[in-house]
């Protein structure tokens, strides 16, 4: 069999893989904004009108200007599409435990996070996260506001017992008043302060070894309770 015989099979799988991806996208997408598929049928029928109106205006080719606008609406749909299954993800497994995790996991370069929460409460389930990134050492609590209190001023005590120069950062997650909303998370993060001190990624590095070395040194973790399963079931949330 040739190389380009061979690569054939693979191209397919590729292909039927994107196309997967695309599906499940849309499903997620419906759950939870059931005009999306409007909304992307929307943007494709309003560039190919434009691409008529500006051939018909500038008097060059139409197939060249449906071309063009066939492109982008593409392009804008795939946007839309990503934004808008990402924002239908958060929603669906709001209030669920573990639930922050899964936005915490895609917090980017420049943060680091802790794999498994640094506080916890079996009783109601709730949680509490550490992660690492300019602003600071940031606390994040998902549950009710009077539980977590106390797993919040045990942390801060013990972060500011051996990193007193380091700003601690407490984020809530929660649909109470005063709560920030898993969908906004990722916003909340990008507006904590980094004034007047900001760690360096060197400083980030430092600070996040030694974090981790003092949590893998003992977290009492309650025989029937297990940080690591603490995850949401994106299975579920595919529709699978």
């Amino acid at each position: 069999m040739s190389t380009a015989q061979s690569a054939q099979p693979k191209k397919r799988r590729r292909l039927a893989q994107v196309a997967q991806n695309i599906k499940d996208s849309y499903t997620i997408s419906r759950r939870s904004y059931p005009w999306i598929g409007w909304a992307l049928l929307g943007i494709v029928v309003a560039l190919l009108v434009l691409a008529g109106v500006l051939a018909a205006v500038t008097s060059q080719a139409l197939w060249y200007w449906l071309l063009m606008a066939l492109v982008f609406a593409l392009m804008v749909d795939m946007i839309v599409l990503s934004l808008a299954t990402r924002r239908a993800s958060y929603m669906q497994i709001e209030g669920h435990p573990g639930a922050v995790k899964a936005v915490l996991d895609q917090a980017g370069r420049g943060w680091f996070v802790e794999s498994n929460p640094v506080a916890f409460s079996p009783k109601g389930q709730d949680l509490v996260w550490r992660m690492v990134g300019r602003p600071g050492v940031v606390l994040v609590a998902e549950g009710s506001p009077g539980r977590t209190q106390h797993l919040i001023e045990d942390e801060k005590k013990m972060l500011h017992r051996i990193l007193s120069t380091v700003p601690v950062h407490v984020i809530s997650v929660g649909t109470a008043e005063g709560q920030v909303r898993l969908i906004h998370l990722e916003r909340a993060l990008r507006r904590l302060p980094t004034k007047p001190t900001k760690l360096t990624n060197t400083e980030i590095d430092r600070v996040a070894k030694r974090l981790s070395s003092l949590s893998a040194k003992g977290l009492p973790i309650p025989k029937y309770m297990d940080p690591n399963n603490i995850r949401p079931d994106r299975r579920a949330i595919r529709g699978r």
